[in-house]
Parts: C-alpha cells; sequence; structure tokens
C-alpha cells in the first residue's frame, strides 16, 4: 500500500488509526494447552468399554474438541476480516 492509498483510509495520522488496520488474537485462547486434546484411560466416559469401542469414543470426542476449536479460531478471524493483518501470538514465553 503506497502512502496515498493509506492517507485515503486511514486518514493523515496513520498511528492514530493503528488498531483499525492490526487485530490480535488472545494469546490465552489459542496456546497449545488449549487445542491439545488429552483424555485419560480412566476418564468416566471409557470405563466398562472394551478397546475398539474405546478407540471410537476417544476419535470422537478429539474430532468434536478440535471443531470447537477452530470454530473459535474463524469466528476470530472473520470478526476481523477488515483488518489489514491478524497477529495470533503463539509459543511465546
Amino acid at each position: 500500500m503506497n502512502f496515498e492509498q493509506q492517507e485515503m483510509r486511514y486518514g493523515s495520522d496513520p498511528d492514530r488509526s493503528a488498531t483499525k488496520r492490526v487485530a490480535y488474537l488472545s494469546p490465552i485462547n489459542i496456546c497449545e494447552e488449549q487445542h491439545t486434546f488429552r483424555i485419560g484411560n480412566n476418564h468416566d466416559s471409557l470405563q466398562g468399554l472394551d478397546p475398539a469401542e474405546r478407540v471410537k469414543v476417544i476419535d470422537e470426542k478429539r474430532l468434536n474438541y478440535e471443531c470447537k476449536y477452530d470454530l473459535h479460531i474463524t469466528l476470530a478471524l472473520l470478526k476481523y476480516q477488515d483488518r489489514e493483518c491478524v497477529v495470533a501470538p503463539y509459543n511465546f514465553g
């Protein structure tokens, strides 16, 4: 984007409208801990199931968990679709 386009879109002071150009996703909601699916062998929903059924239940729960996480990121990106840049800080610290 050249200077004239930037001035037309954001005005003469680009720093004044910096928040209109960049969006930040919450690092708390997209951290590795939030999107890693974990389930133990002694989970209530796995009690009394044979190994084949356990695998099926775990796969269904994992898919459901990942879909919820993907939906969160998709909705955040749709919310900020008018921004020029979306920053998603990940594996920081």
